[in-house]
Parts: C-alpha cells; sequence; structure tokens
C-alpha cells in the first residue's frame, strides 16, 4: 500500500498546516491538517478492507486429461478470471494483473470496470503458449485505489492456473504390418470365431482331449483334428523417447518430442494400441482417450530424459519407432529389439541444422517436422 500522488499532496499538505498551527498559534488549522491526513489513512483502510474481500479465480476452458488442463504450441489456451465483490458496498474499477510462466505469453493486465456489492464479473482471456512443457499463470494481483484516489493497494490474490503445453500433432507415416495369430502359428488352418478367443487347428495326437476335437476340420481333411484356444491378438506399438544429451538452449528435444508423439498418434489412428517409453515414463494409450495421454506425455517429457532399456513388449508388437537425439542412442536402443521387429529410426542428429523450431511459427516460420520424415524417408 502506498499514497498515490494526490495522497502525497494531502500528507504534505497537512503535515505543512500542522507545523504552521504549532509554529504560529493558528489553531484554527489543526482541524483542517487533521482531515487532510485522516482522508489518506482512511482511504487506505477502506482499500485494504476491500482489496481482502475480492475474490479472484481463473477457470480454464481447454480440455482436462488426467486432472490437468491441457493445450498445446501455437494453440490458443482460453479461461476466464471469475472476480467477486464479496463486501457490501460496491467497488471502483481496479485492475487485475497476470503473471505467465515463461513461453505462456505476454504479462497481461485486465481492467474491472466496477463491481456491485455482491456481484461478481467474467473476464474471458487468451494466451498462446510457445513452449513445451508446464506453463500456464503463475499468479494473479489485484491493483486498486482507496477512495477519493488518495491510496493505491496491491494484493497477491493467489489464483494459478497450471497448464501442461504438449507439441502439435504432427502427420509422420509409419510403414507397418499388423501381425495376426496366423503369423504367429505353426499351421496354417485358422478359423476365427465371433467370440474374443481364436483358434487354430492340428493333427490330433494321442492323449489329446476328444471334447477338443474340431469336427468340421476332421471331416474337410480326413484325419482328427484339434481345435487349440488362444486369446484374441491386440495388435501394438512401441515407441521409444530418448533425449538423452539435450542441450537445454536448444530446440532437439522438442523435434524428437514432436516426432515420438506423432508416431503414437498414426499408431492409434490405425486401431493400434501403443506404449510409449518417454524417458523412464511408460505410457500405455489405446483409443480416443489414448491421444491425448500421449499428448500430455509430450508436455511432461523432461530434456534429457533417457530410456533405461526396452521394456517388456506386449504382446502382438508389430513395429517399434526409436525417437533420439544421437545415433549412437538410437542403435544402443535398436539392438535391444527383437531381431525381426520392424522399426523406424527418428535421430534428430542426422538432421543436420534446424533451422526451424517450436516457437517460430508465431514469427513466420513453419511449425512442422522436417521435411525428410514427414516424406516417409524412414530406415
Amino acid at each position: 500500500m502506498r499514497p498515490t500522488a494526490s495522497g502525497l499532496v494531502f500528507l504534505l499538505l497537512g503535515a505543512a498546516l500542522a507545523v504552521a498551527a504549532y509554529r504560529f498559534a493558528l489553531p484554527g488549522m489543526l482541524p483542517v491538517a487533521i482531515l487532510l491526513v485522516g482522508l489518506v489513512v482512511v482511504s487506505g483502510l477502506i482499500a485494504g478492507l476491500t482489496a481482502a474481500r475480492l475474490g479472484v479465480e481463473l477457470v480454464p476452458r481447454m480440455r482436462r486429461v488426467e486432472g490437468e488442463n491441457l493445450t498445446a504450441v501455437g494453440a490458443q489456451a482460453r479461461f476466464d478470471a471469475h472476480v467477486s465483490n464479496r463486501t457490501p458496498l460496491p467497488v471502483g474499477s481496479f485492475s487485475l494483473q497476470l503473471t505467465p510462466e515463461d513461453g505462456f505469453g505476454p504479462a497481461r493486465t485486465l481492467t474491472v470496470p466496477g463491481l456491485a456489492a455482491r456481484a461478481d464479473v467474467v473476464l474471458p482471456v487468451t494466451a498462446v503458449p510457445t513452449r513445451r512443457g508446464t506453463s500456464g499463470i503463475a499468479g494473479t494481483r489485484l491493483r486498486l485505489e482507496g477512495p477519493f484516489g488518495l491510496v493505491a493497494l496491491t494484493r497477491d490474490a493467489r489464483a494459478a492456473l497450471p497448464v501442461a503445453v504438449a507439441v502439435p500433432d504432427q502427420h509422420l507415416p509409419v510403414r507397418s504390418r499388423t501381425r495376426t495369430s496366423a503369423d504367429q502359428s505353426d499351421s496354417d488352418r485358422l478359423h476365427r470365431g465371433t467370440s474374443t478367443l481364436d483358434f487354430h487347428t492340428r493333427e490330433y495326437s494321442p492323449g489329446d482331449d476328444v471334447r477338443h476335437i474340431h469336427w468340421a476340420s476332421t471331416a474337410r481333411y480326413g484325419t482328427l483334428m484339434i481345435r487349440e484356444h488362444a486369446h484374441e491378438e491386440h495388435p501394438s506399438a512401441l515407441v521409444l523417447l530418448d533425449t538423452l544429451g539435450a542441450d537445454p538452449s536448444g530446440h532437439g528435444a522438442d523435434i524428437a518430442v514432436t516426432a515420438a508423439a506423432a508416431v503414437a498418434l498414426h499408431h492409434l489412428g490405425d486401431g493400434v494400441a501403443v506404449l510409449l517409453a518417454s524417458g523412464p515414463a511408460l505410457v500405455r494409450a489405446e483409443g480416443a482417450r489414448g491421444r491425448d495421454s500421449v499428448r500430455l506425455a509430450s508436455a511432461h517429457h523432461p530434456a534429457g530424459a533417457e530410456v533405461p532399456g526396452v521394456p517388456v513388449l506386449p504382446p502382438g508388437t508389430r513395429h517399434a519407432s526409436i525417437c533420439t537425439l544421437s545415433s549412437a542412442r538410437a542403435e544402443a536402443l535398436a539392438g535391444e529389439l527383437p531381431g525381426n521387429m520392424p522399426r523406424s529410426l527418428f535421430v534428430v542428429e542426422e538432421l543436420g541444422e534446424i533451422p526451424v523450431s517450436l516457437e517460430t511459427a508465431l514469427f513466420g516460420g513453419e511449425l512442422t517436422l522436417p521435411a525428410q520424415w514427414r516424406n516417409g524417408a524412414i530406415r
């Protein structure tokens, strides 16, 4: 709390009148001096009480995933500032100052024209994040003046808004083929039913349970055939995201994260479940909800995170994608995969100089992955 220019004039004039009243024996000036100083004090008290009874809440109008607000680099993040007057008196015009996290746009000052007693107002706000990670509004401050504009007060409103900022969705095709139960069966005779179980048939061997004889196949092949059940296979894909050795001031980690998210979204779009190893964290994604889980993981991936090793592969894993900063890390992780598994490698250092970062789209640049990846030049 501090006096405004008018308040300083009142204080100085009141002090001068008080001194003159005692110095020149002019008692009539003393009440005026007290009045001038008293007005400043009363203005400060009213401003303090009013500020204490003003409530501020930041309400997001963004998608929520796993209890977190989620947006993407370059997308509009919308939220509302709810300001309420809990006093029995009207409040004049005041301002609300929003302090964003780094990469969540510039600082904002919202002007509230005034509030009636027990009233509230909703102020819409839009921000455009320019940096991946955990961001949002770090804090809010109220700034208002007391009656007569003699005192200005600034108070922390204790309202924040954390936001997870994902990389933008990109198109990154991966050539792969769904492995079926026929690929894994020793028999070339596979019969699919309509239940949640698959089965294949084989010739009868002594000791087999006769209740498992498949009579349709027996009649077809002229020999006893046994039906063996197996759980229906759900195709899945593995994505390894390793940013070991990332430069904190560079954009290599963001490029690798964007590639990993794009590959995972590509598989999910094909109806394939995804196991995403984002550094040491494992994310299992499937269906429409899985897409948002992948986006959230891209926001939380810390630059420099290392994949400790290839995780246990889910049954039916058909493809592996490795997104790293260096060829050495890509080759090390690829060496842990089964030798016959199809794979794609996205290595940032093989791109050479990267002229475009995830921040440049707001300044005329192109917010996309490198052309050699998007055009399908994948090994």
